[in-house]
């Protein structure tokens, strides 16, 4: 009787223990146990590759769509120990006076000279100056994304993918791109730059390449040129002809033509 009893104990035990193994599941329905045997053996999953690896940048911008206005005080005037030429500290003051206006015209009449100026503040002044206006300063923001200052190099590339974030219209926006792709010989900075090809309209994009090619643009903007045409279209780059043969015969436009 007693071995009965012990023997139905632990049949039941064994049971219990049965359905709290199978009751064991996760999130998705699959038992832990038999989980943990898959992953023993299989190997981890690899995310799908991403066309597009644009380079976001975020400002705070005010409620006109524009970031808030710097405040440039590059050169005072009382100061004649401050390393700046008189001349320099001329422009700088234009500047400042250019954005305090919130006057474009006085601010791209200005961008040249500050452009050829040797001092890199006035340099830096110039690129805050123009990258508050957006879109509209891109043309003499552009030249500054070859300056030979690290610090306004970076900047400049800011200023510009920031600026170039507000242009909706694919065309205006690649017409943007293709002047920093016939400026810049900093590969960093094309790699950036040659990024914004990537996810628009195809043809769009093959032709303003050949554009780039084409147009006598600096030796690395060429190359990064042929290289981001090869990733646009599975082609290595040979002639014009070969890529408008490409435009016939593979492109496909998008599905909301």
């Amino acid at each position: 009787m007693r071995v009965a009893f012990i023997a139905s104990v632990a049949v039941v035990a064994a049971l219990c223990v049965a359905l709290a193994l199978v009751g064991r599941k996760d999130d998705n329905g699959t038992p832990k146990d038999a989980r943990q045997e898959v992953r023993g053996d299989a190997k981890p999953r690899t995310k799908a590759p991403v066309k597009s690896a644009r380079k976001m940048v975020k400002q705070s911008r005010g409620t006109a769509g524009k970031r808030e206005k710097p405040v440039l005080s590059v050169a005072e005037d009382d100061d004649d120990d401050d390393g700046f030429t008189p001349e320099e500290r001329a422009l700088s003051k234009r500047i400042e006076a250019a954005l305090d206006e919130e006057n474009l015209s006085k601010a791209v009449a200005c961008a040249k000279e500050a452009l050829n100026c040797k001092n890199s503040e006035v340099r830096q002044a110039m690129v805050d100056a123009l990258g508050w206006f957006g879109a509209k300063g891109l043309p003499e923001l552009t030249p500054f994304l070859a300056d030979p200052d690290e610090d306004v190099r970076d900047s400049a590339m800011n200023e510009w993918s920031m600026a170039l974030s507000d242009i909706e219209d694919d065309s205006e926006k690649i017409g943007a791109v293709e002047m920093a792709m016939f400026a810049l010989t900093n590969e960093d900075a094309l790699d950036d730059i040659s990024g914004e090809y990537i996810g628009i309209d195809e043809k769009l994009a093959v032709e303003s390449l050949l554009k780039v090619i084409e147009g006598g643009g600096t030796a690395q903007g060429i190359k990064k040129a042929k290289e981001t045409y090869e990733f646009v279209t599975g082609d290595e780059f040979t002639s014009r002809a070969a890529a408008e043969k490409w435009i016939a015969e593979e492109y496909q436009p998008p599905e909301n033509e």
